[in-house]
């Protein structure tokens, strides 16, 4: 089951999240859509941009599979819907994660009634900031249109972007390299950007600012106990049905679970007998 955390232990785990932290990154970004302005300016190049929504944490439900839940989600001025997405791993920022997600954004905007040539899908942008350099080309940043192969990779335009940032990429002669500095900072004294600044020394230093962290790293240590509890289930209860050797009943007894849980797993596994 593990360790319980109390307040102690969270609080030093607080002063070591930076911004390339996903549970920091959102709690930073939480209702701050001052500070995503200034991300998303640097990053798409427009100084002039402004967010007119932003959400942490929005969850998309989708009835025929996988659901998606985005890191932030911002609206901006302009109508363009932006899902902004930290990623230390590559594995967590392949292509069809980023296609996946952009999928995820349309299927949110289409509502009910929509007509092609009437209505308009808003422009969009997936924009994946990387620890590392999945793309592996050694740039900062990677554009990434769709394109008409036979007609010299003229852009197709369909209004929908993809952005890789290369976080590694950090040096203080571009405003992108200086960003991407601040990402990795653990000190808010040692940050470039003294608004960024601002708000990292809140959530690390005062009062009200380290309590909402503490509450979010709770609920995120409980849900992941949650979930933890819920897959060693799901493997006892898929083991013993393998075995043949029980009623679902008895299953459902040893694995100190509900009847209907142990016909879901037997139905997803697909193995009902």
């Amino acid at each position: 089951m593990g360790k319980k955390m109390g307040r102690s232990d969270y609080v030093k785990r607080i002063q070591e999240l930076r911004l390339i932290d996903d549970t920091f990154f959102n709690a930073f970004m939480e209702d701050n859509a001052k500070d995503m302005e200034l991300f998303l300016r640097v990053i798409l190049g427009d100084a002039a941009l402004r967010v007119e929504d932003i959400q942490t944490q929005r969850e998309v439900s989708n009835i025929f599979g996988r659901s998606v839940r985005f890191d932030v989600f911002t609206r901006n001025a302009d109508g363009t819907i932006c899902n902004t997405e930290v990623q230390r791993t590559d594995a967590e920022a392949t292509p069809e994660r980023a296609r996946f997600n952009a999928c995820m954004m349309d299927a949110l905007t289409v509502k009910a009634g929509f007509e092609w040539g009437k209505d308009h899908l808003p422009p969009t942008n997936v924009i994946f900031i990387t620890e590392n350099d999945p793309l592996g080309g050694g740039l900062p940043i990677y554009h990434i249109p769709r394109v008409i192969l036979e007609m010299n990779g003229k852009r197709f335009d369909d209004k929908a972007g993809i952005i890789y940032v290369n976080a590694s990429c950090q040096d203080d002669t571009t405003e992108l390299g200086r960003l991407m500095y601040d990402m990795f900072c653990t000190r808010p004294e040692d940050m470039y950007h003294q608004e960024l600044a601002q708000r990292a020394r809140y959530l690390k230093s005062d009062e009200h600012g380290v309590m909402k962290m503490c509450k979010m790293m709770e609920e995120i240590h409980e849900d992941g106990r949650a979930e933890g509890i819920a897959e060693t289930t799901f493997k006892i209860v898929r083991n013993l049905l393998s075995s043949g050797k029980m009623s679902y009943e008895e299953i459902a007894k040893n694995a100190d679970t509900s009847l209907d849980e142990v016909l879901r797993i037997a139905k997803e596994s697909h193995l009902v007998y």
